[in-house]
């Protein structure tokens, strides 16, 4: 038979539950702060020990908990060595000054001031330098990367039937030289795309009556190769 009568002190027979409870919510927040921390070193040992299993280099792995935040490496430009080639095989246009050749942080940039191209205000590629751009195409095919062209200007506005800005204007530029490098050496438009940007990424401060004409330029990006 159960006794029902009260255990001495069993007045404070709740103080057992009671420190019980408080100690299930300190393991609790205890679990709870270490499952929020993440051990960058111990993240990318696992992140290694994967990719070796699947033999895949481009797996990525995104941590879910945790304050840091690891993102994959910037794609590069090519390496220097092909700008070392690109400028062997250009000598004689950059010794004539017709090009000049840059290596950025994302592309190798061949850039052309615009009146080596272009007559003013125009976006026909000029007689005179349709075999500059052959030479051009001739030399970028042996890189096997996505290329970009950009057509620039300067603050002189232009305002016209076929070219309401300058926005319009470089647009028709970087189009106008896409099509050249597809029709003089047959380039595959899948490696090529084009974008005007107006006046908004000037290499120079732009007089504010003259503009400045160093602006008013074409480059050709040789971008870093598609993953």
């Amino acid at each position: 038979m159960i006794s029902t009568r009260p255990l001495p002190g069993g007045t404070l027979r709740w103080l057992l539950t009671y420190a019980d409870m408080l100690t299930l919510l300190l393991a609790f927040f205890i679990m709870m702060y270490a499952v929020s921390r993440l051990d960058v070193q111990k993240y990318q040992a696992l992140t290694a020990s994967l990719r070796g299993t699947f033999r895949r280099s481009t797996l990525v792995v995104t941590p879910i908990l945790g304050s840091d935040t690891l993102k994959p490496p910037p794609e590069a430009a090519p390496t220097p060595p092909v700008m070392q080639q690109l400028a062997g095989d250009l000598a004689e246009e950059l010794r004539a000054g017709l090009i000049e050749i840059e290596q950025a942080p994302d592309a190798i940039v061949l850039r052309f001031p615009d009146a080596i191209l272009f007559s003013r205000g125009r976006a026909e590629v000029q007689d005179t330098a349709r075999g500059l751009l052959a030479r051009v195409a001739q030399v970028v095919r042996k890189v096997p990367n996505p290329i970009e062209v950009e057509g620039h200007t300067d603050t002189l506005p232009i305002s016209s039937m076929q070219f309401p800005s300058n926005w319009e204007l470089s647009v028709a530029r970087a189009t106008a030289v896409v099509r050249e490098l597809v029709a003089t050496d047959g380039l595959s438009p899948l490696r090529l795309s084009a974008r005007g940007l107006g006046e908004y990424k000037p290499r120079f401060p732009n007089d504010p009556v003259s503009g400045e004409p160093r602006n008013r330029r074409v480059e050709i990006r040789i971008l870093a190769a598609r993953r």
